[in-house]
């Protein structure tokens, strides 16, 4: 029987942490389940302060050349010094800003009984039903990608009387009707506020009457249907008065029109947008939910986890994490937050969409921590782990698209801060895609790798799908990033490296002090590595494909969005001259302990226990270091093993993803009860600690989703892995996780694998989309190659004595 994927709560939510997000890609809400009063915090993607224009302030290409020269003098604090007084006055990202909220309020007071608040994850709808004395109450709410609306139904066994109305946000107008209502905003031209200033909202916006400085313009309409008793329009609201049912379908649209166009002077026809969208509430709801559910669900049951039971799945979900943090013995907890990781994805990244941001689409705050921005030195990146592995392949699009888009402001950041071809990207993005460098510290300022990293996600979706029209569209992105990384390669001692270089967010001592700028970084320098290869195997394929006068690896009608795709041309020149530059690249070093080393000596670190991996980047996201590269490997884990397991919450879920490569599953039932403590902003004694909140959105904290989204791409690896030239099932089982089951996964070669386990035997099942021969290894068991031909399931097993089972 399948099991009930649902969160539930037994009160309604006070604060944003226990809301529950909906979501269709663009669209969003958090749901708080009132009872004196349903209250909806309303999102939309293209919600940005600000306009075109990246200005390429802050540190200076002279700065640049400045401190290379004093770090190749082994003056590293004078260089962190230099790029840090020459990096004053820059601008950074423009911020992530809401729409405002719904506000329902009911009339009298009431006596509430018999609550029960869900978010069904099978459905993607927040379910309510409680009873007002003896009137029983029940709320549905979902966002749909097909009607590309919000919906609300509140329907009730008696009448009842209630208020809609809104506020918050940049709201500037209301109007209302009796059988709807219209909200307008505008967004502040700029926010002059940078990531880490901790200035005020005063200070910070500034609005124009000046078109070209003026800001984003933005509507929502929203269609009110009723059973029984009246509505009545009023200045602040409107009063549906003695209904036994209320429906709300809510659009909203701004004026956005792309990255590169005004959104005032060029920007889109709201009203015409929205008069679109509103043809679905046309119809009746029930039709509009199914709709919706069939939509969702096309992408949301790709993939089926079932671990057992636990007992505790009716509880209170605070209760039930507590409950877990007393005693782990709740597997059906750890599953239920995978696929919510997966429900978050699907709700917040679509084809035509923003990508997943720091909170993925969800905000309610003027002024959300780092600006709710695409932080592109690991966070963005982590919010796309998934796709390959969940078989969520269509909602990287938006990545595809945001990376594309980058190229113009990248180019300009190439030339201007180092004087050469290519595209480089610093590590804050927002809507308008500024590449340039942020406010701050060098440690994280000057790093303009952002877009190479990136560059990792999109190859490694082309090996899970082996699409080459999707290859062709993010060709021209990877060699633009590639052209730009080769122009800054110099030669040193040790080899070819970036000079100078810091390792996100890290530093280290020089005598005694903290600096972040090295000679160089393993963590720059596996980025490149990496990103080379890629390129040359995407050279390699394209000219096979130019051999095979254009035949690809899958049919035309799996192509969807990339089926326009133009043919590509790689560069020769630059392509053989990064074939011979790759191997004098300086290699990965290990130091004295055994470790990574993360810098080019081997320094005494600021912060041992430091958040960031980075310097096992070649590990993961990478692949140059496997069980192949057995020194390095157990370098690794020494590393690992030095950082320790306490930390912020995106962190241990990278952890987690690094300790399931190593193949040491036990470790990660340590990380899961680090990784399940409730995180509790009133709270003095737990708000600090890396864990998640009590709706299972993961605290850094403040929030960020790409924990939620790192430890659902860490479940998937824990499962099964194909980043070698093997696929291995069950790699990192967890010690508690003795029986369990996964339908439809997915590894790199396009093939889909079914996977069932007990403590007596392990069985798995393969369904490749081509002819094709792979080497399958059961961990701990029997290891063997199989042929795969297309369309046909490949089954086989083993028993824990490592012998082959039918």
């Amino acid at each position: 029987m399948k099991r009930e994927r649902i969160l539930k709560f037994t009160t309604p939510a006070s604060i944003w942490q226990e809301a529950f997000p909906i979501g269709n890609g663009r669209l969003g809400a958090f749901v708080y389940g009132g009872t004196d009063g349903e209250l909806l915090r309303i999102n939309e993607d293209t919600l940005w302060s600000g306009y075109p224009g990246d200005e390429q302030t802050g540190m200076t290409k002279d700065a640049i050349d400045q401190a290379r020269e004093l770090a190749k003098q082994g003056r590293y604090r004078e260089a962190d010094a230099l790029l840090k007084e020459s990096n004053k006055g820059v601008r950074d990202v423009q911020i992530y800003e809401p729409f405002g909220d719904l506000v329902l309020t009911f009339e009298k007071e009431r006596e509430i009984t018999a609550y029960e608040r869900s978010l069904d994850l099978d459905t993607a709808c927040v379910n309510v039903t409680y009873r007002d004395r003896d009137n029983a109450f029940e709320e549905t709410c979902f966002a749909s990608a097909p009607a590309q609306e919000i919906c609300l139904r509140i329907c009730a066994e008696k009448p009842f009387t209630v208020k809609i109305s809104a506020e918050n946000g940049f709201l500037t107008e209301q109007r209302y009707e009796t059988d709807g209502f219209a909200l307008f905003g505008r967004l502040p031209g700029k926010s002059l506020r940078t990531v880490g200033s901790g200035k005020g909202e005063v200070e910070s916006f500034v609005f124009s009457e000046i078109p070209e400085e003026m800001g984003m313009r933005y509507e929502g309409r929203g269609r009110v249907r009723t059973a029984g008793g009246t509505t009545e329009a009023q200045a602040d609201g409107l009063v549906c008065k003695d209904v036994l049912e209320l429906e709300i379908f809510l659009a909203v649209r701004s004026s956005y029109a792309g990255a590169d166009r005004h959104p005032e002077t060029e920007g889109a026809d709201t009203a015409a947008l929205l008069e679109t969208d509103l043809h679905g509430s046309e119809r009746s709801f029930e039709v509009l939910k199914q709709e919706h559910i069939a939509e969702y669900q096309e992408l949301f049951n790709r993939v089926e986890l079932e671990l057992p039971e636990s007992g505790r799945e009716q509880l209170d979900l605070r209760e039930r994490i507590l409950q877990y943090e007393k005693d782990p013995d709740d597997t059906a907890l750890e599953s239920l937050v995978f696929d919510f990781g997966r429900y978050l994805l699907i709700s917040c990244s679509r084809p035509g969409s923003q990508p997943a941001n720091l909170q993925g689409l969800w905000n309610c705050e003027k002024l959300p921590p780092w600006h709710s921005d695409y932080t592109v030195n690991i966070n963005t990146e982590m919010n796309y782990w998934m796709t390959g592995p969940c078989r969520l392949h269509e909602l990287i699009e938006p990545l595809v698209r945001m990376n594309r888009e980058l190229l113009d402001n990248g180019k300009q950041t190439a030339k201007t801060y180092f004087g050469c071809d290519g595209a480089a990207c610093f590590h804050n993005v927002d809507l308008w895609r500024k590449t340039s460098p942020a406010d701050g510290s060098p440690s994280w300022a000057f790093w303009p790798f952002g877009a190479a990293w990136m560059c990792r996600n999109l190859f490694d979706e082309y090996l899970f799908t082996k699409n080459n029209y999707y290859l062709r569209e993010i060709f021209l992105i990877l060699e633009e990033n590639v052209r730009f990384c080769y122009n800054v390669l110099e030669k040193t001692p040790d080899g070819y490296a970036v000079c100078p270089a810091t390792s996100p967010e890290n530093m280290f001592l020089d005598h005694g002090k903290k600096t972040s700028i090295g000679l160089y970084t393993e963590n720059t320098l596996a980025i490149i590595r990496n990103l080379f290869r890629d390129y040359l195997e995407a050279c390699d394929a394209l000219k096979r494909e130019s051999d095979a006068a254009g035949a690809d690896s899958v049919s035309a009608s799996t192509a969807t969005a990339y089926s326009n795709s133009a043919a590509v041309f790689p560069d020769a020149v630059l392509s053989q001259s990064v074939r011979e530059i790759l191997p004098k690249i300086v290699p990965t070093k290990i130091g004295s302990k055994g470790q990574i080393l993360e810098w080019n000596e081997e320094f005494e670190e600021s912060e041992p226990h430091h958040r960031h991996l980075s310097h096992l980047y070649e590990f993961h996201p990478g692949r140059g270091i496997t069980n192949r590269t057995p020194e390095l490997y157990s370098a690794v884990k020494e590393s690992l093993t030095e950082r320790g397991d306490e930390t912020t919450g995106w962190s241990m879920a990278w952890k987690m993803l690094m300790w399931a490569r190593l193949e040491e599953g036990t470790h990660i039932d340590g990380l899961m009860k680090l990784l399940f403590r409730l995180n509790e902003p009133r709270d003095p004694k737990m708000s600090e600690r890396g864990g998640v909140y009590a709706n299972l959105l993961c605290a850094h904290p403040p929030f960020q989703m790409d924990g939620n989204f790192g430890y659902t791409a860490g479940i998937a690896e824990l499962l099964v892995q194909s980043h070698a030239d093997e696929i291995v099932i069950l790699p990192a089982l967890p010690g508690h996780w003795t029986k369990g089951s996964v339908k439809g996964l997915g590894v790199r070669g396009n093939v889909c694998v079914d996977i069932t386990w007990d403590e007596e035997k392990t069985e798995c099942t393969l369904i490749s989309s081509t002819d094709q021969k792979r080497t399958v290894r059961i961990k701990g068991g029997i290891q063997k190659e199989i042929s795969l031909t297309a369309g046909k399931a490949v089954s086989f097993g083993c028993n824990r004595a490592g012998e082959q089972v039918e």
